[in-house]
Order: C-alpha cells, then sequence, then structure tokens
C-alpha cells in the first residue's frame, strides 16, 4: 500500500477530513501553442518546497513531516522509521514519474497527436512537474491521496523564461483495481494535463 495513503488511513480513524472534489487543472499563465511546433519535450520533476500531511491542516514543510514519521515508525518497530524514509523517496522515480510519463504521453499517442514527453535533454522545451503538496482529503468512498503541482514549461536552455504554467490542484488518486493510491493521483495529473495540450494544439 502507497506509504503516504498508509497515513492518511491511520489519519482518518480520529480526524475529520475535508471533502475533495475531482480536482482543478488550470492554465495559470502563458499558452501551450508553441508545443504544435515541437515533436519532444524534455520531462522533469521537482520536489523543493514540497509540503505533506495527513491532511491539508496537517502539512508540513517535507523534512519535517519526514522527521516526524520516521520518529513515529521508530516507536512502533526499531529501524523502521529509515526503511520507511527510504520508501519516502524512492517511490517518486519508481512509482510516481513513470506513472505520470506513461499516462500523459498515453494522451497523444490515442489522439494521434505527434508529442512525446521523456528524456529528451537536447529538445528545446522543458515541462517541469513540481509536486508542492503530497496530502489527503475525504469523498464518499473515503479518505483519498491527493497531489497539487505545477506543470512548469520552460525554454531547456534558459530555464529562467517560462513560458507557461498549468496549475493542479488537489487531483486525486484511485485505481479502480487497488483502490485509493498517489500514484494514481500522478496517474490522472498526466492524463488531464495531456487532455488540456491536447485540446490546445489540435
Amino acid at each position: 500500500m502507497n506509504i503516504l495513503f498508509r497515513a492518511v488511513l491511520v489519519a482518518a480513524a480520529g480526524l475529520v477530513l475535508r471533502h475533495v472534489t475531482a480536482g482543478d487543472l488550470r492554465l495559470e499563465s502563458g499558452s501551450v501553442a508553441f508545443l504544435k511546433q515541437e515533436r519532444r519535450v524534455n520531462l522533469e520533476y521537482d520536489y523543493s518546497g514540497l509540503k505533506a500531511g495527513r491532511t491539508a491542516k496537517d502539512c508540513l514543510p517535507e523534512q519535517q513531516f519526514i522527521a516526524r514519521e520516521v520518529a513515529r515508525e521508530n516507536e512502533k518497530r526499531a529501524g523502521g522509521g529509515e526503511s520507511w524514509r527510504q520508501e519516502w523517496i524512492g517511490q517518486r522515480t519508481v512509482r510516481f514519474q513513470p506513472r505520470f510519463q506513461e499516462i500523459l504521453n498515453k494522451q497523444f499517442a490515442e489522439g494521434n497527436v505527434p508529442l512525446e514527453f521523456g528524456a529528451f535533454r537536447e529538445a528545446k522545451y522543458t515541462l517541469i512537474l513540481k509536486t508542492t503538496m503530497l496530502t489527503g482529503s475525504q469523498n464518499s468512498r473515503g479518505p483519498v491521496p491527493c497531489l497539487t503541482a505545477d506543470a512548469v514549461f520552460v525554454e531547456t536552455d534558459n530555464r529562467t523564461k517560462t513560458v507557461a504554467l498549468v496549475k493542479l490542484v488537489n487531483v486525486p488518486g484511485r485505481d479502480p483495481w487497488s483502490g485509493f493510491d498517489m500514484r494514481e493521483a500522478y496517474a490522472k495529473a498526466g492524463k488531464d494535463l495531456g487532455i488540456l495540450i491536447r485540446g490546445k494544439i489540435k
């Protein structure tokens, strides 16, 4: 089970969590029209400034959140905190990032749009998915892991120039086969972002 969602489940037993909607995605600034001319976009991830918590009210800067959860795990089992820490960091490259990229690219494969996101450092533009918050919320079926992130498009050779910014707020994660999962929040973020881009560059 996803490590953050385990924390969410524990919190749900004693806390009233806020209601979650289907998530909000909006083009905050700029335009993605430039992607009409591109075939490949470099894809990177940024977790600096990340906040995490069992609920939105419970959110802490990541290092404080990790310290708290490590202490809790060590109380349960000697050495458990370090295992928790390694899983917390490791799931980004093993679970979250591959799922986001897979589902993002799927939107263009299905729509016959010749655009692909990946480790293309020679590409003119880079998409930086900056995760700002990982937390839990509540819907009619129970606690749900949620993702908030900025999708920042920059010139690869001039990272100070933001071409477009898309806000993804409170994106819920749910897999119809395995239940609620933060990995599926990244999948939904990829899907929603892909649909938005595809609609703008047809």
